[in-house]
């Protein structure tokens, strides 16, 4: 239910709004801009916040943008028309409104997805911890709105991303309609140390979820993982597979190492790779910090090519 939810969320928007901008007559001027705004500023929000490749492909993100360009030429075309500024009726005045609060609203919505992509500070240099792909982040930034880690108060996770492997149609598994760990196409990598340094924790005998399942108990919450300490941070690979943690608690790890294979284990509900930095503030509480790989800070729906 909740991945039909997930498909509905991305598709239904991107169907059923052009379909009434197409199909709908606009009674007034001010009803057609302010119809077509929150149906642009939707597209647009679908585009940045859509997680494409879990429900399809990567490419059909660009299906809200075309539509959203449609809808501003058809808006364009039907100015030739002659409409009044207000609409006739009371009902449309409503409508109007309504259009024009949902509109503000889900603009405000963009804007905090746009600013997201961006962090206030650089944070820690690593290396991409995989290798041999396209890799895609489902959730990163420095905005809730597109990194599921954000929380309202600091905490280790603040700054993490997640991430999957793209196949050669763009998806991150090669069958949307199944959720079994072995359809996922990084459901096995192996993964690298993002840097230098010294094993802090190591876990390797929780079992891997069966597609979306999370039976697992809140301190197996982290899954099999490798908790790094890198200079004065603390770096964390977790979701890993069971068995695959090949370093134990103490052990000297360097940065392009393998140490693991990407698993599904805790809560997780698919195969991927989580990875966070953080430091201890002055209360000494681990509290995210942003990741830079070469010049680039990753959020959500960017792509990172990794050679072997």
């Amino acid at each position: 239910m909740e991945k039909a939810i997930f498909y509905l969320v991305h598709y239904g928007l991107a169907v059923v709004l052009p379909a009434v901008s197409f199909l709908k007559k606009p009674v007034s001027m001010l009803g057609l801009w302010l119809g077509t705004a929150f149906s642009i500023a939707t597209m647009a929000f679908l585009f940045l916040w859509g997680q494409w490749p879990l429900v399809g492909s990567y490419y059909a993100r660009y299906l809200p943008a075309a539509l959203a360009a449609a809808m501003f030429v058809l808006a364009l075309l039907r100015t030739r028309t002659k409409l009044p500024l207000w609409p006739p009726r009371i009902f449309g005045s409503v409508v109007v409104v309504v259009l024009g609060c949902s509109a503000g609203f889900v603009i405000c919505f963009v804007v905090l997805a746009f600013a997201g992509r961006w962090h206030p500070e650089r944070g820690i240099d690593l290396q991409f911890p995989l290798k041999g792909g396209n890799y895609f982040i489902s959730s990163g930034g420095s905005s809730r709105t597109i990194n599921n880690h954000m929380r309202d108060f600091p905490n280790a996770q603040e700054f993490a991303i997640d991430i999957h492997k793209l196949g050669v149609l763009g998806g991150a598994s090669s069958n949307i309609f199944s959720s079994s760990n072995e359809y996922h196409h990084i459901f096995g990598e192996p993964v690298y140390s993002p840097c230098a340094g010294t094993v802090r924790e190591s876990k390797k005998d929780v079992p891997d979820n069966a597609g979306t399942s999370m039976d697992v108990d809140a301190e197996d919450g982290s899954g099999n993982h490798l908790s790094i300490v890198c200079d004065n941070a603390v770096v964390s690979l977790m979701h890993l597979q069971h068995g695959s943690v090949l370093l134990e608690q103490g052990e000297r790890v360097e940065a392009g190492q393998e140490v693991g294979k990407v698993g599904n284990s805790g809560f997780s509900q698919e195969p991927h790779l989580h990875l966070q930095a953080a430091v201890r503030n002055d209360a000494g509480r681990l509290v995210g910090i942003p990741m830079r790989f070469g010049d680039r800070s990753l959020a959500r729906n960017d792509i990172s090519t990794s050679a072997n």
